[in-house]
């Protein structure tokens, strides 16, 4: 047991060796099969490093390029990302190959420090965009993926006219390692597919207004619908000059289906408790004898009604032209 603890606590093994002497230029391309993590603090004394094509997943968390490295070259590996103080120190790199990676990302001000860069390749690499911090005056050379994401982050420094502008090379290669201009590109293959994401865009709103209008109108025509529906059972006129509502009912009779032979019905509320006419002996018309109920004398009609004093119901049937109404006042 404390054998297998000792084993697991023991560091690991470096994935290479630097040889004895080896302090200006070191090419390890193609010397492992596989590095989980690469130990940095072997790498403090070089000016050229090649460590391309050994499947390299990681470098260590503290690993920093220093002072004095000028071309570094770590493409063909594996990684998947890189310390975000890597080049804190890179002020005297001029060539990085960080080409065909795994990199889906690198911090926004990863090249803050390199301020000699003059190429830059990231070609291979799922990023969604390039640092703006790698666009330093001193660059000329920048290779990324030819898709339109990241070529359109490079865009603006990369056909910039002005006279302050760097000479810029700005590529991108394809999936079959074919070489384009990254602007050239983008024009070709990019331009075409904003203005149909704008198309697009623009009609899925008119889609949307419509099926809003269609609403409204729906909405519009079913409340049409509805009132005139209603009609048929009951139908509130506006106040009269006396302060009391008409309700005006035409409902057609039960197995009648012509209704225009169907009578009107017309109940009109208003306020014997209040009538201020009725002290000056004014007397509405249909309290003449000649607009009495006309019931036969063996039958007994009685109306009651739950109004309050002030809205007392009056029920008139509206018989057809010429003929008199029938005017019945309930609790009368």
């Amino acid at each position: 047991m404390l054998l297998l603890v000792l084993v697991l606590l023991r560091p690991a093994a470096p994935c290479f060796t630097v040889p004895p002497g080896a302090h200006n230029e070191l090419n390890l391309t193609k010397s492992i099969h596989r590095c989980a993590e690469l130990d940095w603090g072997l790498f403090q004394q070089q000016s050229r490093l090649w460590l391309s094509h050994n499947n390299i997943d990681a470098l260590s968390p503290s690993a920093r390029v220093a002072l004095e490295l000028e071309e570094l070259d770590l493409s063909y590996n594996r990684l998947r990302e890189l310390p975000a103080a890597f080049l804190s120190q890179a002020r005297g790199l001029r060539n990085l190959q960080l080409q065909h990676n795994q990199l889906r990302e690198l911090p926004a001000s990863f090249f803050t420090n390199a301020t000699a860069l003059e190429r830059l390749r990231l070609e291979g690499n799922p990023l969604p965009a390039v640092p703006p911090t790698a666009f330093r005056a001193s660059l000329r050379f920048l290779a990324v993926p030819c898709r339109c994401d990241v070529v359109g982050s490079v865009l603006a420094p990369c056909t910039c006219s002005q006279s302050n502008c760097t000479l810029l090379q700005c590529s991108c290669f394809t999936s079959h390692h074919d070489v384009l201009n990254a602007t050239v590109f983008h024009t070709r293959e990019c331009q075409g597919s904003t203005w149909l994401a704008a198309g697009l865009a623009g009609a899925a709103s008119a889609v949307a207004v419509l099926l809003a209008v269609i609403a409204v109108v729906c909405y519009r025509r079913r409340k049409t619908a509805a009132a005139a529906a209603g009609a048929g059972w009951g139908k509130r006129e506006s106040t009269t000059a006396h302060g009391q509502p008409r309700y005006i009912s035409r409902a057609a009779e039960i197995g009648t289906t012509d209704a225009a032979a169907a009578p009107d019905y017309e109940n009109v509320f208003v306020s014997p408790c209040t009538a201020p006419a009725a002290t000056r002996g004014w007397r509405p018309g249909w309290q003449e004898e000649q607009y009495s109920p006309q019931v036969p004398a063996d039958d007994d009609y009685f109306l009651e009604s739950d109004a309050v004093c002030g809205d007392q119901p009056i029920y008139a049937n509206t018989q057809r032209p010429g003929e008199d109404n029938i005017y019945i006042i309930p609790n009368q």
